[in-house]
């Protein structure tokens, strides 16, 4: 039984490092064929790996600069800010996302709402979410041993320590847990919209027949207020609000 278990785990093993093996060639792949300009085989490489690792800030920088070069706004405009979202300060991907803003027809000016998660996620965010969950399991083993070495010891002085310092890496335990989880879910939560298309309608209600309030262009930006299955309710950063077909957007 003991070796059966040894040769799962080994196999487990290998099939992993072979995965993380065939992702390094593929990345090495999108990289030269982005330094030989071929920016749609570029494009075609990241896809696939974003869809394994569809939190991998790198990957989308990378991706969103093929698709820029490409001059596809509204999917390079998505990456780069799927980026920033992931590492808020990615430099380069805050530069070229700028570029990326000069290719819309149409220049929107105002600001979108920052959701509470964000600002949470930016104060945190000098480690990532699993090195939180990693800290949080941590400082509970370490606060469980400190409860039995207090439970052991016959000396008051060092009973009270004990008892404070297993206070104290519970409160870090604790605090870890709830910052570890407000981080995933702000990066798996979508707070904002980008459209995929020019002369796309936004509607005064979730219907296809309702009134159109306004005509959005490729690569406008709207902040998240409600949804339906099909439909999706948007304020854009004029301040307008409407209703916008979920097929027609990308959210992030």
């Amino acid at each position: 039984m003991k070796q059966l278990l040894i040769l799962f785990l080994s196999f487990c093993f290998s099939l992993g490092l072979q995965a993380q093996e065939n992702n390094d060639a593929l990345f090495t792949k999108g990289i030269n064929a982005f330094n030989e300009k071929d920016y749609a085989a570029s494009t075609q490489v990241f896809e696939k790996l974003v869809k394994t690792d569809s939190l991998n800030a790198t990957l989308h920088y990378n991706l969103g600069t093929a698709y820029l070069r490409l001059q596809n706004t509204s999917l390079s405009i998505y990456h780069l800010e799927k980026a920033l979202k992931l590492q808020p300060d990615y430099e380069p991907a805050r530069i070229n996302l700028n570029f990326a803003e000069k290719l819309k027809t149409k220049v929107t000016k105002g600001n979108l709402p920052i959701p509470q998660q964000q600002m949470l996620y930016s104060v945190f965010n000098f480690l990532k979410p699993n090195a939180w969950a990693y800290l949080a399991i941590a400082s509970m083993f370490l606060t469980v041993i400190v409860l039995v070495i207090y439970r052991l010891n016959s000396n008051a002085t060092a009973k009270k320590a004990l008892f404070t310092l297993s206070i104290f890496t519970l409160v870090i335990s604790i605090g870890s847990y709830f910052i570890s989880k407000n981080q995933s879910d702000y990066l798996l939560m979508n707070n904002y919209v980008i459209v995929k298309d020019s002369d796309v309608s936004l509607m005064n209600e979730p219907r296809s027949v309702a009134k159109i309030t306004a005509t959005l262009n490729e690569g406008e930006k709207g902040f998240i207020q409600e949804e339906t299955n099909q439909w999706i309710k948007i304020q854009l950063q004029n301040d307008t609000i409407g209703w916008v077909d979920k097929k027609n957007v990308l959210q992030y």
